[in-house]
């Protein structure tokens, strides 16, 4: 989308400048990108990365973490893990070729870097207690009588769908170190782009991974930009952003905005198929989430398509929203649902609640401001009343 021009780099005045500028400047640099699911962050991130591959002396690393490993098993020493398959893979194509130590330096830190990410199996000795048992250990050398030997296996980082690990991050940063003197040789400063953090729906786990992979990271002079859950602006992680150089929030574009009616403009191939009324009525649908924008009008074109229409009708227009805020709508609970009628009728949310704040996270509330919270239109459009929530 963004080669093809269909993306408005200007959206957020030129937020990924900011971004790229200071990770160039100043290497060891951290910082946050803060937002509801579909507000455009990774497209800020995107741009932010093509303007370093631009830059001499910068060396960007784009990582989706989704795609590395199962959030739902996150853990410290994840991204770490990420960041090294990816370094390793850069340092590769630029050094494989070459002799000497650099050959060797790549060749010697594959193997740590395997082991770190997806486990290992290691043999320890284990002395024969002081006292008889009455149990026989299973042993694979007996040779010697003081105690045996035994196999272990240590979990890795990254899980294709594995249980949760946990493990000591200072002897990979190690090894990252040596892949990083390489580059740096080259006069060259290394950024990594985390994307997909904010899809924790846990802050605590993001909390865990700053004090563990941001730290290393930063002693390893490794500028960074992440997303980050919209979460720990509020409550007990609130702290955190004292962590990170700059926390940059994006907050939704107002329906009313012109500016959100020319990203919906721009990726309409004809013109024609859409309304002015239309289009309006979809950017008051999305509630200036980009990604529902999207969502929305590819819809309503499928339901016009399937009908038989020319154009874009009042009622697909409709039927995409429905379909929307039922998406919305669903695993909701009585709690959850009285929250947002709450909203919507005195304009107040307690985030302190756990069931609340992921009302925030998921996308079902919007944060227009840190004191402008709303139901998302597509969801408000089909919240069943507070008695219905009860009865079903």
């Amino acid at each position: 989308m963004i080669r093809a021009g269909l993306v408005i780099d200007e959206l957020h005045g030129s937020l990924y400048r900011h971004l790229a500028v200071r990770a160039d400047l100043e290497p060891g640099s951290q910082q946050l990108l803060v937002g509801g699911i579909g507000s455009g962050k990774t497209t800020e991130l995107l741009l932010a990365e093509s303007w370093l591959r631009s830059q001499e002396g910068a060396v960007s690393l784009y990582i989706d973490i989704t795609a590395e490993t199962d959030l739902s098993g996150f853990n410290e020493g994840a991204l770490l893990a990420g960041f090294g398959r990816h370094l390793y893979r850069y340092v590769l194509s630029k050094f494989s070729a070459d002799a000497g130590v650099q050959q060797t330096t790549v060749k010697e830190t594959k193997q740590a870097i395997q082991e770190f990410c997806y486990g290992k199996t290691e043999t320890e000795w284990v002395p024969y207690p002081d006292e008889p048992q009455d149990w026989e250990p299973e042993a694979e050398d007996f040779s010697d009588s003081d105690g045996y030997y035994r196999t272990r296996e240590v979990p890795g980082k990254l899980k294709p769908p594995i249980p949760a690990i946990r493990r000591d991050l200072q002897s990979i940063g190690q090894t990252l170190s040596r892949l990083l003197a390489l580059i740096r040789e080259q006069k060259s400063d290394v950024v990594v782009i985390f994307d997909g953090l904010d899809r924790l729906l846990v802050p605590e786990k993001f909390v865990a991974a700053i004090y563990q992979d941001f730290r290393v990271l930063r002693g390893l002079k490794v500028s960074v930009l992440a997303t980050a859950p919209i979460s720990i602006l509020y409550g007990a992680a609130q702290q955190i952003s004292e962590q990170f150089e700059r926390v940059h929030h994006i907050a939704p574009v107002p329906a009313a905005e012109p500016l959100l009616q020319t990203v919906l403009r721009r990726r309409c191939s004809d013109l024609s198929l859409l309304s002015e009324a239309n289009v309006a009525r979809l950017c008051t649908y999305s509630g200036g989430v980009l990604r529902d924008l999207i969502t929305l009008s590819r819809d309503a074109g499928e339901e016009a398509y399937v009908a038989g229409a020319n154009e874009v009708r009042d009622q697909d227009v409709e039927y995409s929203a429905k379909q929307l805020g039922t998406a919305y709508l669903r695993g909701l609970g009585p709690e959850q649902i009285a929250a947002l009628w709450t909203l919507a009728n005195t304009r107040s949310l307690n985030l302190k609640l756990p069931a609340v704040l992921e009302l925030l996270v998921t996308r079902r509330v919007i944060e227009y401001s840190t004191t402008d919270f709303r139901v998302h239109p597509a969801l408000m459009a089909v919240l069943p009343q507070q008695e219905e929530a009860k009865s079903q």
